[in-house]
């Protein structure tokens, strides 16, 4: 079973951590969450774009609202569901991250990116708006509604 806990992540403000190491194709969250449309999202819920107009919700309590993006990530939604498995092998203490343009399809959607990897693209972007070199790299990696355009 993967052990996962919530710690400090610098400038980022919190983050999850490998409790043990984490095998290369392992299971390692599944994001959670009730499903809402566009018309029922109000600004004091964290929402993951899920389907053209569906978005799966959170309060902020549960452990994968504390999920960082990375534009080189460790984690990735092989299977085009809500469950993120490990890209590569994950070290024991390791930040568990995911991209979050793999999930995001709304246009216009921006946030500014802190995660230092180096191939940061500066700016988180939906889907459809990264380069066609990123969308290549990450098709694999994305949610099946995603995936189908």
């Amino acid at each position: 079973m993967i052990e996962l806990e919530i710690r400090a992540a610098g400038t980022k403000g919190k983050g999850v951590y490998a409790k043990s190491p984490i095998r290369a194709g392992e299971r390692v969250i599944a994001m959670t969450g009730r499903l809402l449309t566009n018309a029922e999202l109000t600004d004091d819920l964290l929402a993951m774009q899920v389907g053209p107009d569906l978005w799966l919700c959170s309060d902020g309590s549960s452990i994968d609202d504390m999920l960082n993006h990375s534009c080189a990530p460790n984690t990735g939604f092989l299977e085009g569901d809500t469950v993120l498995y490990a890209l590569r092998d994950i070290a024991m203490g390791e930040e568990v991250t995911w991209d979050y343009s793999t999930s995001i399809a709304e246009e216009g959607w921006r946030l500014d990116c802190q995660c230092g990897a180096a191939n940061c693209r500066g700016l988180i972007r939906p889907w459809g708006e990264l380069s066609p070199a990123d969308r290549e790299r990450l098709r694999s990696t994305t949610l099946a509604f995603i995936r189908a355009t």
